[in-house]
């Protein structure tokens, strides 16, 4: 859930139990400004992610039951379905190892706000990602104040989907997508396990994130540093806040390719 078209991935499925639905609207502001307002559906083991940017609404369905990741163009009429374990796969080799070094904390900082008629928590995030590239060192900064709802609406159904995902491979970027703002500061597949233990701590929180501030920060040494720095996107921040949550029944055909949609696999 950030301003950038945030695509999700299962490398594969485990056999979840069912859970009630819940339906999480967002806006987000980025580095870039003005809102991009989201909406996220998740039944069960599916999740429905619909986003729109400069008036132009893209959506991403995951089932993890089929282990796939359908991308929606509505302008088109197109329905893009992946296979989520050949491009974890893919992503994993282009990272390389470096990226099974992340560490990530989560760290109650003593303050409360209140939103949405909620009492939240206040939570500080930090990971960091490191990676070797040659003779130099890259580390990915994510990190950033969060204010978790422990008691809102959904709260089991979103932890239980974000757990299922962290465990199985998820990231964070369709093919298509890894050159948006979010998908710089490294290579392919840094971000993308950066932003999934982003949403493993957050759903190990006990809670549904109502307000978050992310940044995103890449640090590098080695001979190569500077020139790499000058290439870098610098550090982006992206302020990303809860609107509405409701735990109305969502039809199954919210999660099924539209009719009329040609469909192409990847």
């Amino acid at each position: 859930m950030s301003r950038i078209f945030i695509a999700l991935a299962l490398a594969c499925a485990l056999a979840w139990p069912a859970y009630a639905d819940v339906t999480i609207r967002t806006v987000s502001r980025g580095p870039l400004g003005g809102d991009a307002p989201s909406v996220s559906y998740i039944k069960g083991t599916k999740m429905r992610t619909d986003v729109t940017i400069s008036g132009i609404t893209r959506s991403m369905i995951i089932d993890a039951s089929t282990r796939q990741m359908i991308v929606l163009d509505p302008a088109a009429k197109e329905a893009t379905v992946y296979d989520v374990s050949r491009m974890a796969d893919q992503m994993q080799k282009e990272a390389g190892a470096g990226v099974q070094g992340a560490k990530v904390s989560m760290t109650p900082n003593g303050q409360t706000k209140e939103l949405l008629g909620r009492t939240c928590t206040g939570y500080d995030l930090s990971i960091t990602v490191p990676l070797s590239m040659g003779a130099n060192t890259m580390t990915l900064n994510i990190g950033g104040p969060v204010w978790i709802a422990k008691d809102a609406p959904g709260t089991s159904d979103f932890a239980t989907f974000y757990k299922a995902a962290s465990e199985n491979g998820l990231f964070f970027a369709t093919p298509a997508g890894r050159g948006g703002p979010a998908g710089r500061g490294g290579p392919a597949g840094i971000n993308e396990r950066g932003m999934a233990l982003m949403y493993r701590a957050l759903a190990d929180a006990g809670g549904i994130p109502f307000e978050q501030e992310i940044t995103v920060k890449t640090d590098t040494t080695g001979p190569g540093a500077e020139m790499m720095r000058r290439a870098g996107p610098g550090t982006m921040t992206a302020t990303t806040s809860v609107t509405s949550i409701s735990t109305d029944l969502i039809p199954a055909d919210k999660f099924e390719i539209p009719a009329g949609y040609s469909r192409k696999n990847q």
